[in-house]
């Protein structure tokens, strides 16, 4: 298997996740209650990353490429997703 499809798949997750928990991170630093827009947009960055990735694996299985590994990192970051948006949604009813 390309070592570099797999390699860029895992630096496309990793970024997509430390940019959605540096956003938060950031959030709760510079509020004391964290904004709920900005709770909504935390998964909802998340789940443009697995879009993305989604993207990308149309785009190497219409080249012929290993799409298999692009659309695993779609799946991990789209589970990711669901994990944020239980945490969000009962952080917004605690509100």
């Amino acid at each position: 298997m390309n070592t570099t499809t797999i390699r860029s798949a895992g630096v496309y997750v990793l970024a997509v996740l430390v940019v959605a928990l540096a956003f938060i991170g950031v959030a709760a630093l510079l509020y004391d209650q964290v904004p709920t827009v900005m709770i909504v947009v935390f998964p909802l960055i998340i789940l443009a990353g697995g879009v993305g990735a989604l993207r990308r694996t149309y785009t190497c299985y219409r080249a012929g490429g290993k799409w298999q590994v692009w659309q695993g990192a779609s799946w991990l970051l789209l589970a990711f997703f669901m994990i944020a948006l239980t945490g969000t949604g009962s952080a917004l009813l605690d509100r």
